[in-house]
């Protein structure tokens, strides 16, 4: 089956050749990359990744600094390897929202062929998703140039973890409310919104919204993909793997493990993320 990945990561070897001094004005990226789970990769670890998995296409970005500059070498190396490997790596630029400079790397990296913006790390980046004296300038620019957006969300409930952060399902919404013309991805299920699809009037409100499933087997178990296409949300939720963190392989032992027929199960994996 023809497989898309939407929520892939990979960094430049001078990421972690310098790790230690960007740390010291990087917090998270200092917390993040200490912890047990993260490994560095490249570009060509990803495609032999994606090659024993079966996938055909990952969508790709790096890691959301507060730092542009530091931003900035991220995106040229997540769309070096989307020239390198073209129709196999789909490139995502990062931008910090509030810094100068945003919106014209948001431009320079659609021109390079970027087709999203995210990760976007509302905490890390010190950015507030639903203050639209903060938002819009950021969604203005991803419209102008045709991009959706990715947020990093994480639900608010349960055990504590690296990068979890503080931005959960009620803030997803309000940015919803807020900008209702640009499409969304609220990544790890988007810290629960996706439940709120069953009430009449957050559905109309999430129109815009995707979900991804990254870091599915350490949240949830399978009842979830049946949940979501239960209650009619189906055609917006999206495989994401998280990768490197979690491989394709544990995400199939979940999926194995669903209801969901060939067809649901295609949606997840393929046609979904082409609608987006």
């Amino acid at each position: 089956m023809f497989i898309v990945d939407a929520h892939v990561h990979i960094y430049p070897p001078e990421f972690e050749s310098n790790r230690d001094s960007i740390a010291t004005g990087e917090p998270w990226f200092d917390k993040l990359t200490k912890s047990k789970v993260h490994r560095w990769v490249s570009a060509e670890d990803l495609i032999a990744s994606m090659d024993k998995n079966n996938i055909a296409c990952s969508y790709a970005t790096s890691f959301a600094f507060h730092d542009q500059g530091l931003c900035r070498i991220a995106n040229d190396y997540v769309l070096n390897a989307a020239k390198q490997y073209p129709n196999r790596i789909k490139a995502l630029t990062v931008v910090s929202p509030n810094r100068p400079g945003a919106c014209e790397e948001i431009a320079r990296c659609a021109e390079e062929g970027a087709i999203g913006v995210g990760e976007i790390f509302p905490e890390g980046q010190n950015f507030d998703i639903t203050n639209t004296s903060e938002t819009w300038r950021l969604v203005s620019s991803c419209l102008e140039h045709n991009l959706f957006l990715m947020f990093h969300t994480a639900e608010q409930v349960g055990h504590q973890y690296s990068g979890k952060g503080n931005v959960g399902a009620k803030e997803a919404a309000k940015f919803c409310l807020n900008h209702s013309d640009i499409k969304v991805i609220f990544s790890h299920f988007g810290a629960g919104l996706w439940a709120f699809e069953a009430m009449p009037e957050m559905k109309l409100i999430l129109s815009n919204a995707y979900y991804d499933t990254a870091a599915m087997p350490w949240l949830y178990n399978e009842k979830i993909l049946d949940a979501i296409f239960a209650i009619g949300a189906g055609h917006k939720i999206l495989f994401g793997s998280d990768w490197p963190i979690l491989d394709f392989s544990k995400y199939k032992k979940l999926l194995d493990l669903t209801r969901l027929d060939t067809e649901q199960k295609s949606m997840l994996l393929k046609e979904n993320v082409s609608t987006l």
